[in-house]
């Protein structure tokens, strides 16, 4: 098995049948699909059951969050390489051959492999586009534009490096590539690979709050500098909610 291809679900019945809709089809003997729903009432678990055939492990169960959901996936799957598709996005056409070819041009020797996405708002209408080559300067220094959703990640970083910490509501991900170190592997597929509704977690105050602690935890930067960075992402932030308070009020 080359590829597991892992969505985390709860409570997603409006969007699932989408999602699945789009991997489904690309599926072959090299990649298999993993559904972990978060105990849903509201009719995913329905979905889930129509794509059952297709579905290579399923469970439905209460979890503690999306970063819980993914270890579930992890220790399940049989693929060398994992990669995690949001329950309200889309694996674009040719995403997994993309994959395929990307590796018989390239090899396998690689840690993590991105690629680019679609940022699309809830009737999929293009928002902006996100994805560029890793760098470690720029991960730490919150200036990376990368691309998670499609992610590849080979499974001896898991083995290696754990699993995520269930500790980040959001910010989970960012902390595993901090983990892989400045040495890590790092591919890059210069094409789209995700379709991915826009959030609204993303731009939080607890998005600074775990970036702090993800890179005071892991030493990813000094002191001075990580002081420094989120003192002013915290002032930007404050000042952009005055902002729109004001441009609200003034309309």
């Amino acid at each position: 098995m080359l590829f597991s291809i892992v969505v985390a679900t709860y409570n997603s019945a409006k969007t699932l049948e989408r999602c699945l809709g789009s991997i489904v089809p690309q599926l072959g003997d090299d990649s298999e699909l993993i559904i972990i729903d978060g105990g849903s009432n509201d009719g995913t678990v329905n979905i889930i059951n129509n794509f059952i055939k297709y579905i290579s492990y399923t469970v439905s169960e209460p979890d503690k969050g999306v970063y819980d959901a993914w270890n579930k996936a992890v220790v399940k799957a049989h693929g060398t390489w994992i990669t995690f598709i949001g329950s309200d996005d889309m694996l674009l056409p040719d995403a997994i051959e993309k994959y395929r070819s990307f590796f018989k041009k390239c090899g396998d020797n690689f840690d993590i492999v991105s690629g680019k996405i679609h940022y699309v708002d809830k009737d999929y209408n293009l928002k902006w586009n996100v994805g560029e080559p890793f760098s470690w300067e720029k991960l730490v220094n919150v200036r990376l534009k990368l691309a998670h959703p499609g992610m590849l990640h080979n499974r001896s970083c898991f083995e290696r490096f754990g699993l995520f910490d269930t500790r980040y509501k959001i910010c989970g991900d960012s902390d595993f590539l901090q983990r892989l170190g400045k040495d890590v592997r790092a591919g890059y597929i210069d094409d789209f690979l995700v379709n991915m509704t826009e959030g609204g977690l993303s731009n939080s105050l607890g998005t600074i709050r775990e970036g702090f602690l993800i890179r005071y935890r892991n030493h990813s930067i000094n002191k001075f500098k990580l002081f420094y960075l989120f003192g002013w992402m915290y002032l930007r932030f404050i000042l952009g909610k005055v902002k729109n308070r004001i441009v609200s009020h003034n309309r």
